[in-house]
């Protein structure tokens, strides 16, 4: 009767990470930099030959010419057999630069679904080709991200044995760029900023800048994370404390009552 437990257990054991993952790699697992180059290609989940015919792809309703900040755009991933039997599908993907996660990604019901904030995967009822082609679909916020991001994507083709081999990983980047020209922006100007990196205060010098405003600090996503009122006695140097922020980058913004806007990026490094 032991003998047999342990057997049903071990079962179990082996089989566990392919039935889990059918319901959406987890987080961390397309190759990129944040993914710390891992990927689901391991001796205990997926394993398995090179690619034959099988291919993945990017694409997106961004325009030509760049997406704008603040912004919402659909992404799709793709993954075609091209002619071999492939049972199952999945993908993993995130976006990133400048060693940081860029933007907000939000899944698409029924087809992707966030796992830890910053990538998005394959749901439990979307791994099925339909003629040996599967594609998913999720929404990405450009926020305040930097002129080029990298879209990282992860493919596994699995031939649906429930066990770490037969299986096939592809992977795939696309940069992004920025529109620097759109209409909201044509305005922006560089801010004189000291030091840059910072460690507790910044000093921040705008002669042009002899109206009042407001100087806002966002982090990489997005968010506001510090706002102060700037006066026209600020022109000549206005410190800023910024010793409780985290590490990283962030932009500064200053928008003037008559409209000038004023913009740079800053590193944090304490």
């Amino acid at each position: 009767m032991k003998t047999r437990v342990l057997i049903i257990i071990s079962i179990l054991v082996f089989s566990f990470p392919a039935l889990t993952y059918k319901n959406g790699a987890p987080a961390g697992k397309t190759g990129s930099p944040k993914s710390n180059n891992n990927t689901c290609f391991t001796s205990y989940c997926h394993n398995g030959p090179s690619a034959s015919s099988e291919t993945i792809s990017i694409s997106s309703n961004i325009p030509s010419d760049g997406f704008i900040a603040n912004t919402d755009y659909s992404i799709t991933v793709t993954s075609k057999s091209n002619g071999s039997s492939i049972p199952i599908m999945g993908f993993e993907s995130s976006i990133e630069s400048l060693g940081q996660h860029q933007g907000i990604i939000s899944g698409v019901s029924g087809v992707s679904q966030v796992k830890s904030t910053n990538f998005i995967t394959h749901t439990s009822g979307s791994n099925s080709p339909n003629a040996g082609e599967k594609s998913w679909s999720f929404i990405w916020n450009s926020g305040s991200s930097p002129d080029s991001v990298i879209l990282y994507a992860a493919g596994i083709f699995a031939n649906g044995n429930n066990a770490p081999s037969g299986d096939i990983l592809l992977l795939n980047t696309k940069t992004l760029k920025k529109n620097t020209l759109n209409v909201g922006e044509q305005s922006i100007n560089p801010l004189n900023i000291y030091p840059n990196p910072a460690n507790n205060y910044i000093k921040i010098v705008n002669p042009k800048a002899n109206q009042k405003g407001t100087i806002i600090l966002r982090n990489l996503s997005g968010q506001n994370i510090l706002e102060s009122v700037w006066s026209p006695i600020d022109q000549v140097g206005k410190l800023l404390n910024v010793s409780e922020l985290p590490n990283g980058w962030y932009h500064i913004h200053l928008v003037l009552e008559n409209g000038q806007k004023f913009q740079e990026k800053i590193n944090i490094s304490h």
